[in-house]
């Protein structure tokens, strides 16, 4: 009877401790993600701010060329693919901005689905700086990469048009069937694109 009576004293003190504490707020687990950001500044960012300063990013040239041109750049051929080798060597080495590591974030970009069939309700995809890379072309450097995985399963009209993500973001490699991602972002909202003012 001892044992069974210090084994109920030790339970209820223990939820009366760790309540207190989660209702007190000091307690890291009783953090809600509503509290999470509250307590993070909102930053809005640009792709140019997910390159390190000192780094000279390669310059991509899917973003200067026509269809007609990475069509043929496509083509199979073993000139492309070695085009194609030493881009892919370029752009591997991509390094992050490791200061952005747990901002709360706010950034413009396109929607790359990791799987084409047509789903419009996704549980993580790709963010990328122009529409269409990942898709129609190869992908951009893994700085210029965000693999996103949202609280809540979203849903999207067109991957080709521009929205505002926000969310923490991660200093993180996640590498995917489409692509390298240098950052991950925990998805909080995803919103139709408007110009800023």
């Amino acid at each position: 009877m001892r044992i069974r009576g210090f084994i109920v004293i030790a339970t209820t003190a223990s939820v009366l401790f760790f309540g207190a504490a989660s209702y007190a707020g000091w307690w890291p687990f009783g953090k809600s993600e509503s509290t999470y950001k509250q307590d993070l500044e909102l930053t809005e960012i640009d792709w140019g701010d997910l390159i390190p300063e000192d780094f000279v990013q390669p310059e991509n040239p899917f973003e200067t060329m026509s269809s007609d041109e990475i069509d043929k750049l496509l083509d199979g051929s073993d000139e492309s693919n070695a085009i194609l080798e030493k881009l892919e060597k370029e752009f591997n080495y991509a390094p992050v901005v490791d200061e952005l590591h747990g901002k709360r974030v706010k950034i413009a970009a396109y929607i790359t689905p990791l799987d084409f069939d047509g789903q419009t309700r996704l549980s993580e995809f790709l963010l990328v700086p122009y529409v269409g890379a990942c898709m129609h072309t190869p992908p951009p450097p893994a700085n210029q990469v965000v693999h996103a995985v949202p609280y809540e399963t979203i849903e999207i009209d067109s991957p080709y048009d521009p929205v505002w993500a926000i969310g923490r973001i991660r200093a993180e490699t996640v590498t995917s069937d489409l692509a390298e991602s240098g950052y991950r972002l925990d998805v909080e909202e995803i919103l139709p694109y408007t110009r800023p003012e």
